[in-house]
């Protein structure tokens, strides 16, 4: 994959940007002949700061966000560090890596073929993998993996320390390996189906090593190679790359610090490493105005068709109390004023990120945060979401409901949770 231009393109974007953090933004009400959306309410950028200073609080060195609009126009917050080290203000244009944002990637690829009619969604994955990865008799659909769904056991769990428990020593051991992952899902396989294919949904990245997989026997080229060619380049995003096992990111970033088991202890540097442990279900590199920018890309109808667009944006309940929603590659929240958004979140070793455009693209939020293991921060990021699409911060019930969709999440990308029957 060819280098990509950093610097330039990102001093010219949001010339006005330090101004426009602190004032509303207009937003178009549609596409031309599109039947308009309820208006949203102007963002609120005071309420987004005191949240970023929330994050900061949590224990993050330093939070930023960006607004856009449909036509790209918005405005930055930032507050915090974004180098310990040296103290420098963290910059809300940094590259960073987007963890399980990248998941949106996979579906988009996938469906993409299935729009080629090169893949069957609801047609059994193994059709469309080499040999041997999955059982020739498995039942498991394309679709089931988009969904989580599979009932495949999440490879990461066997990981030591891979987000909590030893995190430090356990990430040490594993930061510039090189996984191969045909081996990553043959340990899911060890462990057996966890429930009937179909019947439960349960977050599991396996799911998403497998896709890419798939992606790449399809088209018989690198995931990266496939990326670039089929939405980066077609959605003008220029600073974003997938480069497993390459450990750095590549263009000016804030440092990604994990936090210690024992909180007593300093912030650890965890920028640099392969990310070869989750690769297509993770492994991504971007900044804020890229994935602003695919967002709108994507809901603007340049990524997909609309028949398949609507099959990824088909949400059912993630969990029991109901706070999020899961599509194909895609998650959805109900903020507290009533909008739904749609995106994802990313968890990986330095960076915890939310991602998130309402459904007609007339808005999007990137927000992130330089420092992971730490739900507090996570949950604190998930506040900010109603001050950019309510225009004001959550009531307090609301922040409550917030902050268990966050903490449910957050369990889902480390721990794992139980599965939940599909209704």
């Amino acid at each position: 994959m060819s280098s990509r231009p950093t610097g330039a393109r990102r001093r010219s974007l949001l010339v006005a940007a330090a101004a426009a953090a602190l004032v509303s933004t207009l937003f178009a009400a549609g596409p031309a002949g599109a039947a308009p959306a309820a208006a949203l309410p102007a963002p609120d950028y005071q309420g987004l700061r005191q949240a970023l200073q929330g994050v900061v609080t949590a224990g993050s060195p330093g939070a930023f966000a960006l607004v856009s609009d449909r036509g790209g126009a918005g405005g930055t917050v930032s507050t915090g560090t974004g180098d310990l080290a040296t103290q420098q203000p963290v910059d809300p244009r940094g590259e960073f890596r987007i963890g399980s944002i990248t998941k949106n990637f996979d579906a988009v690829l996938t469906l993409q073929l299935v729009a080629k009619h090169k893949v069957d969604l609801d047609g059994p994955a193994v059709d469309y993998l080499p040999t041997g990865v999955l059982p020739a008799d498995s039942p498991i659909t394309v679709r089931e993996l988009l969904s989580h769904t599979s009932g495949l056991y999440d490879y990461t769990n066997d990981l030591p320390g891979i987000l909590v428990g030893d995190t430090v020593t356990g990430f040490q051991q594993f930061r510039d390996s090189v996984f191969q992952p045909a081996d990553q899902i043959a340990d899911a396989l060890t462990h057996g189906l966890q429930f009937t294919p179909g019947t439960q949904y349960q977050y599991s990245n396996t799911n998403f090593v497998v896709l890419g997989m798939i992606i790449e026997h399809v088209t018989a080229k690198p995931f990266a190679q496939v990326l670039d060619e089929n939405i980066l380049t077609p959605a003008g995003l220029h600073d974003t790359r997938y480069v497993v096992p390459r450990t750095g990111l590549g263009g000016p970033h804030a440092v990604g610090y994990l936090t210690q088991d024992d909180r007593t202890k300093p912030l650890f540097d965890a920028t640099e490493q392969t990310a070869s442990w989750i690769g297509t279900a993770g492994a991504a590199i971007s900044d804020t105005a890229d994935l602003n920018a695919y967002w709108r890309a994507l809901t603007g109808g340049r990524l997909l068709p609309q028949a398949q667009l609507a099959q990824m944006e088909t949400m059912h309940p993630e969990n029991a109390a109901g706070t999020s929603s899961y599509g194909l590659g895609m998650r959805e929240y109900t903020l507290s004023c009533g909008t739904q958004v749609y995106g994802h979140d990313g968890i990986v070793q330095g960076y915890q990120t939310y991602s998130y455009t309402t459904r007609d693209g007339s808005r999007q939020v990137t927000i992130s945060a330089d420092a992971s293991n730490n739900p507090t921060v996570f949950a604190a990021e998930r506040a900010a979401l109603d001050s950019v699409f309510c225009g004001a911060p959550a009531p307090k019930p609301a922040a409550r409901t917030a902050s268990a969709a966050a903490a449910h999440v957050a369990r889902e990308e480390t721990t794992g949770v139980p599965p939940l029957t599909r209704q």
